[in-house]
């Protein structure tokens, strides 16, 4: 087991290298479409401009110069840019990431109109580029009580069984033109290598990790010809994760508080996971990132003494009860007393100041993510966010992306203590 995750750190560690390592000209992220010859974060005049650079030898060949995925590079990969450019692209080569791999390439025949969307997460970023009417079928988790105030009309519509256990049957009876799946579950032998003698492509998304959230929405807009409103959601994000970087810059390591991410009181988030990233990007150093275990190595354990020695100054979890379906606190509350009271964590830096925030996870795992960003960044350096207001900018992305009818200052519990939430 230990080899295991050892391995997979390498595997993320080179992986994650590579992404932060290509050449995205003055970009966030690159868009991972093939046609994406110059590598920045859209595909326009300047891809062709570059490819007719790279048909001449003038500059070099990038893995996104193949606009039509056909093995060379030639005038026809400039006829495949001119088509996506306008919309008139046959079919779309993507290249996907999972956290467990190396990046996969789907080639998925345009126009896409029949979806089957397995997760939530990722159900919720078809919404925010304002595709819904596209889905035909669902993971069993959208009809559950406490999703269907968020999803009204996809809690509704027929299930293809759980998120990462699909039935292949039903998934075939909705006539797909696609698939949308989670980044590591079900392993392809149980999904595309089923799907494939159909002719139904898998696209793997997560929507849930910081690093890759914008690259994923606008590979989404692209892919359901709905590129205006993933613009317009990715220019909404972008402008509080810059907001948030900038005023972090000026922060020496010693003005970072020390911080411990968890799932569950023993169990933290190490280097990789959704929590250490929300740690690092909110101005926090995570005090279990080193360690190594659990599930892809990043989920171990700890006991008290570790804790004890550890000595954060903020501790926050992120997986605790409360949702869009609850509008009492008290099952949060339990929860974050439960963790302050312990006696042998009394002199714990965190327990004595009572720096112990919970986030439900419907913020963290999400395209909303950064809303729990905002908390989190507000929380471990309030002088420098006392104007940030995380649940306006909750409510915005309810109302503007999702259109949906939901008042958060009479419904839902997403973080606790709420007196330094606002």
């Amino acid at each position: 087991m230990r080899e295991a995750s050892r391995i997979f750190s390498a595997i993320f560690v080179a992986f994650f290298a590579l992404l932060t390592a290509m050449p995205a000209f003055a970009s966030d992220y690159t868009l991972g479409i093939f046609g994406n010859a110059n590598l920045d974060d859209r595909i326009d005049e300047k891809d062709i401009d570059y490819l007719k650079g790279v048909i001449s030898g003038t500059n070099p060949a990038t893995k996104l110069s193949d606009a039509n995925y056909d093995g060379k590079i030639d005038a026809h990969d400039i006829d495949q840019i001119k088509y996506i450019i306008s919309g008139d692209e046959r079919n779309l080569t993507l290249e996907t990431f999972t956290i467990y791999e190396e990046a996969k390439v789907v080639t998925v025949p345009k126009p896409v109109e029949r979806i089957v969307v397995l997760p939530i997460c990722d159900g919720e970023a078809i919404m925010c580029v304002n595709s819904a009417d596209k889905v035909v079928g669902v993971g069993s988790g959208f009809s559950e009580d406490k999703n269907r105030a968020i999803f009204p009309l996809l809690s509704q519509l027929p299930t293809v069984g759980k998120w990462s256990e699909p039935d292949i049957e039903a998934i075939v009876s909705l006539d797909p033109d696609l698939v949308i799946a989670d980044l590591r579950w079900p392993d392809p032998e149980e999904l595309e290598d089923k799907l494939q003698g159909f002719g139904i492509p898998v696209v793997r998304m997560g929507f849930t990790y910081p690093d890759f959230s914008l690259q994923e929405m606008m590979m989404l807009g692209y892919l359901l010809d709905e590129r205006d409103s993933a613009e317009k959601f990715v220019a909404f994000e972008k402008g509080y994760l810059d907001l948030i970087e900038d005023r972090l810059a000026a922060l020496s390591d010693d003005e970072k508080p020390r911080v411990f991410p968890m799932y569950s009181i023993w169990k933290p988030g190490s280097e990789g996971s959704i929590v250490h990233m929300l740690c690092l990007k909110a101005g926090g150093k995570n005090i279990a990132a080193d360690l190594r275990g659990g599930t892809g190595g990043m989920y171990p354990e700890v006991d008290s003494e570790w804790l004890i020695m550890a000595d954060p100054e903020v501790m926050f979890q992120w997986s605790a009860p409360g949702g869009y379906n609850v509008d009492d606190n008290s099952e949060m509350e339990a929860e974050w007393l439960q963790i302050i009271s312990r006696p042998e964590l009394a002199n714990v830096t965190a327990i004595k100041e009572q720096r112990v925030y919970m986030f439900a996870p419907e913020i963290t795992s999400r395209p909303c993510w950064f809303v729990s960003l905002a908390y989190l960044a507000k929380w471990l350096h309030p002088d420098l966010f006392t104007d940030l207001e995380p649940q306006a900018i909750h409510q915005e992305y309810l109302t503007r992306f999702l259109r949906l009818d939901y008042d958060l200052s009479e419904n839902g519990v997403f973080v606790y203590p709420t007196e330094e939430a606002s």
